[in-house]
């Protein structure tokens, strides 16, 4: 082995260097938070898969979830982190929307490059739409049921995680009684 050698003049230089390395990765740290809280495995009533869901939830203390409800044709869950909104789930019943691509047609800044089952899943690395598989109300209109995905923050990105993330969502809803019995939302 070679020993390497520092002059005189540099040490205060590699001891700055040093330094700052240490200080740089110490920073680093942001991104991998302590969480206080226990990941859920359900939100708002609908099961998700907790181990796919942990990767893009934040560090904090407390996490909570609200239902809200916009009308009999939609409802969403938004889930916080220390009362920061970092998540949002949503169920929609649309009448005369043939696909999940109208489905997204009506979201805002929605930057999909990921398609699955024909697309019936669009998704990005943090966020995902699908369409459920015989989920129809005839109370509204022949609605089909749609369902969507979203993180708050694109700082962390996962295309497959989401893919799974919104199938299993889907997929779970698709088992609710809002489904199966074709249920507008509750006012």
């Amino acid at each position: 082995m070679s020993a390497i050698r520092v002059r005189r003049g540099m040490r205060p230089a590699v001891v700055s260097i040093a330094a700052t390395l240490l200080v740089t990765l110490s920073g680093c740290g942001g991104k991998h938070e302590k969480r206080d809280y226990a990941v859920p495995h359900s939100l708002c009533g609908i099961p998700v898969g907790s181990e796919t869901l942990t990767s893009f939830l934040p560090g904090g203390r407390k996490l909570t979830t609200k239902q809200k409800l916009s009308d009999t044709w939609g409802m969403r869950c938004e889930v916080r982190v220390d009362s920061r909104l970092v998540a949002q789930t949503s169920l929609q019943w649309l009448a005369d929307a043939p696909n999940t691509l109208y489905f997204v047609g009506r979201q805002n800044n929605s930057k999909l490059d990921h398609r699955a089952d024909n697309g019936r899943f669009l998704y990005s690395g943090w966020e995902g739409f699908g369409e459920t598989r015989n989920c129809t109300s005839e109370k509204l209109l022949g609605a089909h049921l749609f369902t969507a995905f979203q993180m708050e923050s694109p700082d962390h990105q996962d295309a497959d995680a989401m893919k799974q993330l919104i199938t299993e969502f889907t997929n779970a809803v698709e088992k609710t009684d809002i489904c199966k019995e074709g249920k507008p939302f509750p006012r």
